[in-house]
């Protein structure tokens, strides 16, 4: 697969609800920073990370507007919508960057949003609100 087909592939998984598939994705020291909280490192850290986010999650749908590509790096410019249990929905504005290694496997995503946005969003405090 291309960088632009992995990434595509990975928004799938989060559409499809395929959290288990997804592990295969990360190289085993990838680096997951959703800006501005602290970074998270290793795969088996990252899919902690997911899992413990989809807790109160039933569905996603990630709308990709614009994908773009420069060699292993994917940028990303997305509306990512998450249908709570609770039937809330909450949808945040987000870019993207995505590092593909040689073996087209994501070794960096970071996503770019708007804290205010998140917290309203998800009716909760701004990240790092203690």
């Amino acid at each position: 697969m291309t960088p632009t087909e992995t990434v595509e592939a990975f928004i799938a998984m989060w559409n499809n609800g395929d959290f288990a598939a997804m592990e295969g994705v990360f190289t085993d020291d990838a680096v997951y920073h959703n800006i501005p909280m602290e970074p998270v490192t290793g795969k088996a850290a990252i899919i902690a990370v997911i899992n413990g986010f989809m807790a109160d999650v039933n569905h996603c749908d990630w709308e990709t507007h614009h994908i773009a590509a420069n060699g292993g790096v994917v940028l990303t410019e997305r509306t990512d919508r998450f249908m709570m249990n609770s039937g809330k929905v909450a949808a945040v504005r987000v870019m993207g960057t995505f590092e593909i290694d040689s073996d087209g496997l994501i070794s960096a995503w970071r996503d770019y949003f708007d804290s205010a946005e998140m917290a309203r969003e998800f009716g909760m405090g701004a990240p790092g609100d203690g």
